[in-house]
């Protein structure tokens, strides 16, 4: 008869990684995790020392801002904005942004310089030179440059009534398309005086520029400390000058010191 000692007896039954292999084998894997994670934090740590938790953020995109406005949400996320220059641009008007770099929507980190490139509003285009041309004419070539009809004033001239003597501003000067360009319209030579209007009401000087064949122009106003208010304290052209029929004149009245 065969007696077994009583250390040494088997444990049939029990899961592996409770037996001394099982064991044994548990040991060794730990010792090769915790080795490839000491490595792997020397690595991080020493080796390349980076933040676990990233603070870049997303460039905001501010085309089509005003420049205050796209200063102020660039500063709000960590950016340092610059202005580098200004640009000529035919739809933005003047301060709003046109471009910006980095573009919108990069990842950068803190205190990243945004640089901007702000409108300087529409090209300016020269007044086209229309002396000379009768006055439908030099409307639509003002048009076909890119202005708009301002007024149209007659003054007396040596050249046929109404030709283009002169534009306001003048030809060649450098204004944005769409601005309203006047024109100055000869009435002929001059055949008639300027009545003099100074002290008379709005109603008595309309009444003798019309006895006169001439018209009532613009009427405006100024404190005129001393004049009657509602009288005229200035005409434009002065009485006594020579006009042509049909020629405007402007007044200005004394208003009422309040």
């Amino acid at each position: 008869m065969r007696f077994r000692r009583s250390g040494q007896a088997t444990r049939e039954g029990l899961p592996y990684f409770r037996t001394m292999a099982g064991r044994r084998l548990l040991r060794q894997a730990g010792i090769v995790v915790l080795a490839f994670v000491l490595g792997y934090l020397f690595s991080v740590f020493w080796l390349f020392p980076a933040p676990l938790f990233s603070r870049d953020r997303s460039v905001p995109r501010v085309i089509g801002d005003g420049v205050n406005e796209a200063r102020r949400r660039l500063e709000a996320q960590g950016f340092r904005p610059r202005v580098d220059e200004e640009q000529a641009d035919p739809t933005a008007p003047r301060g709003e942004v046109i471009w910006q770099d980095p573009p919108p929507l990069t990842v950068a980190p803190p205190n990243t310089q945004v640089s901007l490139i702000v409108s300087a509003g529409p090209s300016e285009v020269g007044v086209p030179d229309v002396v000379g041309f009768p006055g439908p004419l030099a409307e639509r070539v003002l048009r076909a440059g890119g202005f708009r009809l301002g007024r149209a004033d007659t003054v007396p001239s040596v050249l046929e009534p109404g030709v283009v003597v002169g534009t306001r501003p003048p030809a060649g000067t450098g204004r944005p398309a769409g601005t309203p360009i006047d024109l100055v319209i000869s009435s002929g030579p001059a055949e008639l005086t300027v009545p003099g209007l100074v002290g008379l009401t709005v109603q008595q000087a309309r009444e003798r520029l019309e006895q006169a064949g001439l018209r009532l122009g613009e009427v405006t106003a100024r404190t005129a400390p001393g004049r009657p208010a509602g009288t005229v304290i200035e005409q434009r052209p002065g009485g006594g000058t020579r006009a042509a029929r049909g020629t405007r004149v402007d007044i200005i009245l004394s208003r009422k010191v309040s």
